[in-house]
């Protein structure tokens, strides 16, 4: 905040006792005008230095450094996806909605079922279940196949994944406390739904296709 000696005059005016009061003075040969009588504090001064330094420092970030474009040279195009499009895509959601119930529900029914566990040292380590999907104690275990693989060939590969952590074993039976959270199996597509919409990527890439389209026939014809 700027104060100048007429505003700070004015200040001391409508408050008298904000000033110790002077001893009168002898009359100066060169008076000068009543404005410039007034005192500023030190602190009112180093105060409004670091207004203005704010000030600018905030301007400094809002200046234009590139060039500049008119936002009136701007013309922005909407395009309204056609109502045929919206009903298929929200057919569509519903449909994979639908499934996806059908297949939590037989996923809860036929739970997967461990068949082998390894334990390193005495502890659980890892398990595999009957459709040989595995679970571990640590987030990824190194030196694993992608490809899929039967219970008892994981089993084996997870072994000698960790024989240098200390003694291991395979269990097919008197299993410890698993890790749990083995789900289920999805249900057979013959026992689902079929799709009578296309998939969210052909319905959109339609859509976009028919923007360009209607973009293209908007835009002024070279000469």
């Amino acid at each position: 905040m700027m104060i100048t000696a007429a505003q700070a005059s004015a200040l001391v005016a409508s408050k008298p006792n904000s000033i110790a009061p002077q001893t009168p003075s002898k009359p100066d040969n060169n008076p000068v005008e009543e404005s410039a009588k007034v005192a500023i504090s030190s602190e009112a001064v180093q105060k409004a230095a670091e207004s203005e330094a704010q000030s600018n420092e905030v301007e400094s970030a809002y200046r234009l450094t590139g060039p500049a474009t008119l936002l009136s040279s701007i013309a922005p195009v909407a395009y309204q996806m056609p109502e045929a499009l919206i009903n298929e895509m929200k057919v569509r959601a519903s449909e994979e909605a639908t499934r996806n119930a059908i297949n939590s529900q037989y996923a809860n029914a036929h739970q997967y079922q461990t068949v082998g566990q390894v334990l390193v040292n005495g502890k659980l380590f890892a398990e595999v279940n009957d459709a040989g999907g595995y679970g571990s104690i640590q987030n990824s275990i190194p030196g694993l196949s992608d490809a899929p693989l039967n219970p008892q060939d994981r089993l084996k590969e997870i072994a000698q994944a960790v024989k240098k952590k200390g003694n291991v074993e395979i269990r097919y039976s008197d299993f410890v406390p698993g890790l749990g959270g083995q789900g289920g199996s999805a249900a057979p597509e013959s026992m689902l739904p079929a799709f009578t919409a296309r998939n969210i990527h052909e319905i959109f890439a339609e859509a976009i296709g028919e923007a360009k389209r209607l973009r293209s026939a908007s835009l002024p014809q070279s000469e």
